[in-house]
C-alpha cells in the first residue's frame, strides 16, 4: 500500500510539474505529511469516479453513416445506413447529396434518423426523376451529427 501511494504522489506532483513548477513545491510541502497516506489514497479515489461518472455522461459522440445505394431508374432513392456508437438511443442528422459525373451536387439534403443503442437504421433519400437524368453518385457526410 506504501508503494501504491508513493506511486501516486509521484504521479501527482509529476503531472503539475510539467505546467506549474512553482505550485508543485506548494503542493507537495501542504502534503507533506506521509502519515495521513489515507488521505492521499481518499483524494485520489473520488478523481476517478468523477472522471467514470463525467464520462459517462459526456460519452455521446457522433455517428456514422455510409452510402448503402444510390437512386437508380428502378429504385428512385437512396439509402444511408447510419450507426449509433452510443449506449442510448440517440437521433442524428445526416448531410446527403445527389451529384453528377463531376461530383457537382445536384441535391443536398438534411435527413434525421432515430437509432437504437450500438445498432444501425437506414434512411432513405428520394430523387426526381429529372435529377435521375443527370445523377452519376451519391454522397454523404461520413459523421451523422449527434442531435440529441
Amino acid at each position: 500500500m506504501a508503494m501504491v501511494v508513493l506511486a501516486l504522489t509521484g504521479f501527482s506532483s509529476g503531472h503539475k510539474s510539467s505546467g506549474r513548477h512553482k505550485s508543485s513545491h506548494r503542493d507537495s510541502d501542504s502534503g507533506g505529511g506521509c502519515s495521513s497516506s489515507r488521505q492521499k489514497h481518499d483524494s485520489y479515489t473520488p478523481r476517478t469516479t468523477s472522471t467514470r461518472s463525467s464520462s459517462s455522461s459526456s460519452a455521446l459522440r457522433d455517428g456514422t453513416a455510409l452510402v448503402v445505394s444510390c437512386a437508380t431508374t428502378a429504385i428512385p432513392y437512396a439509402t444511408v445506413e447510419v450507426t449509433n456508437p452510443n449506449s442510448r438511443q440517440a437521433t442524428f442528422e445526416v448531410e446527403f447529396a445527389f451529384a453528377d459525373a463531376a461530383g457537382k451536387a445536384l441535391s443536398s439534403q438534411t435527413k434525421r434518423v432515430s437509432v437504437p443503442a450500438r445498432g444501425t437504421s437506414n434512411v432513405q433519400v428520394k430523387a426526381s426523376p429529372s435529377l435521375l437524368a443527370e445523377l452519376d453518385h451519391c454522397q454523404v457526410e461520413p459523421e451523422a451529427d449527434l442531435v440529441n
